[in-house]
């Protein structure tokens, strides 16, 4: 009797044990519950076509684009992934006077780091990237270049200055030359003067 009141006993934890487990949400052993620390740091985000937001800004005409407001960044915005997203592709427009190259990298790479782009969004995050990355370096070269260009300019001008004195030079030899010519036929013809 005591055997029966025991399997009862034990056919009801496991019953309870069993209700617990499949009302508890499933959970492997190998998966982490990510925290709560915001939206983008926990999933990626789709903002949309990122392709027509580029086309809209390049559309507008020459002046008209410097003229359209920075998005601003409030800090209610800096975990807003769309609006960081945005704000990179404002700021790398050409013809923009707003432009800032070093922003724009800065807010793509973060967004490139923290994995919070999905999609299109992300394909055109790391386009954008390397095209600036691209700029940037191609900036740089033309600098380089720049300086070598004013360096060259400066030694072809003390060279111009220096052929500038050697042919005065030249030009006093040859005066002196003719003056001597002059004095040796007189010396040597003194009538014919």
């Amino acid at each position: 009797m005591r055997s029966n009141k025991v399997r009862a006993m034990c056919s009801i934890v496991v019953c309870i044990s069993i209700l617990q487990a499949s009302c508890a949400p499933s959970m492997r052993k190998d998966e982490q519950v990510p925290l709560q620390t915001g939206a983008a740091e926990t999933q990626p985000q789709a903002c949309g076509d990122p392709l027509i937001y580029f086309s809209k800004l390049a559309a507008q005409p020459n002046g008209e684009l410097s003229k359209t407001a920075k998005p601003p960044l409030s800090m209610d915005d800096s975990t807003n992934v769309c609006r960081k997203f945005h704000k990179a592709i404002f700021l790398s427009m050409p013809d923009n006077e707003q432009q800032d190259d070093v922003e724009a990298l800065k807010l793509l790479q973060e967004l490139e780091r923290t994995g919070a782009l999905t999609g299109h969004d992300l394909l055109f995050n790391n386009m954008l990237l390397r095209h600036i990355s691209q700029r940037q370096d191609l900036r740089a070269k033309i600098a380089a270049q720049n300086e070598r260009l004013d360096e060259v300019e400066i030694k072809n001008t003390a060279l111009l200055n220096r052929i500038t004195i050697l042919q005065s030079q030249l030009d006093q030899l040859k005066n002196i030359e003719v003056e001597i010519e002059k004095k040796e036929r007189s010396l040597t013809n003194p009538s014919s003067e």
